[in-house]
């Protein structure tokens, strides 16, 4: 039975709907992700009906680059699938899923990296940050359902369920990218090794004094991603975290901070 049209007003609605549709062995993490770059690129709040061809030949593009994209084939085959469903369904009146044309892969140019994007991370950070995936994805399907059935109300001019589901679903979304973004970049930090060493790097705790005031401080040092001013850690891009890195007990480093310059003496390592 296909869908009217004025069941499912978002395409963030109708992406929802289709992964509800599909088969277990088809459902998987990777085809989630996808679909959801493509729903933030196009942007969730608009019909699906208003996607034209050429934003599909567009996002192919993007996708597949010159050719060099790594699993570019696999992540826009997704994307024909989903277009493919809307067609059937009477979404959308064309079928788009023509337009989504994949280039024919090029020779990796040589010396190509993207390590240059990594930074490092706590293993407790890590731990930290699968697990609220883990939590984040459960929340997936019971939204996915609840926008479903806040979609059959034929009076959608007034439908609240519909659009606070529809704006958790994108925020959660939201924040699955970041997450998976963050763990696909950060390189987690060899705790034993740093306990060994005497000097200031990434799960370290370190104490210092002010010079002037006297005033002692500590701080454990994280990456980015795990700072927190309120629990004393502080990330190793901060004025004070990027000054300390590779410094030990006695050193003395210059900081730029709200109140002007600060010196401050390391008297500290653990």
């Amino acid at each position: 039975m296909t869908l009217e049209t004025g069941e499912i007003r978002t395409l963030l609605e109708a992406v929802a709907i289709y992964v509800d549709s599909l088969k277990s062995k088809d459902n998987d993490e990777s085809i989630h992700r996808e679909l959801f770059k493509f729903v933030q690129w196009c942007g969730g709040d608009r019909s699906v009906s208003e996607i034209n061809p050429s934003e599909i030949g567009d996002y192919a593009d993007q996708v597949g680059g010159t050719g060099t994209t790594p699993l570019a084939t696999e992540r826009l085959q997704v994307i024909r699938g989903f277009l493919s469903y809307a067609r059937k369904q009477g979404l959308i009146n064309v079928n788009l899923a023509q337009h989504v044309r994949i280039r024919k892969a090029k020779n990796r140019v040589r010396g190509a990296s993207k390590t240059e994007d990594a930074f490092a991370l706590t293993a407790e950070g890590h731990s930290q940050l699968q697990t609220q995936l883990k939590s984040l994805k459960s929340e997936r399907q019971p939204l996915a359902l609840q926008i479903q059935k806040a979609a059959a109300d034929k009076d959608v001019r007034e439908n609240a369920p519909l659009e606070a589901a529809r704006e958790q679903l994108g925020l959660v979304e939201s924040r699955i990218r970041e997450i998976e973004d963050t763990l696909k970049k950060a390189v987690v930090v060899d705790s034993s090794k740093r306990k060994r060493s005497k000097t200031v790097d990434i799960g370290t705790k370190v104490s210092v004094k002010e010079i002037e005031t006297g005033r002692q401080s500590s701080y454990t040092l994280v990456g980015r991603t795990e700072a927190n001013p309120m629990e004393a850690r502080i990330s190793d891009v901060s004025p004070l975290g990027k000054a300390l890195v590779g410094k030990s007990v006695g050193d003395e480093v210059d900081v730029i901070t709200p109140k002007g310059l600060v010196r401050y003496s390391v008297v500290r390592v653990s």
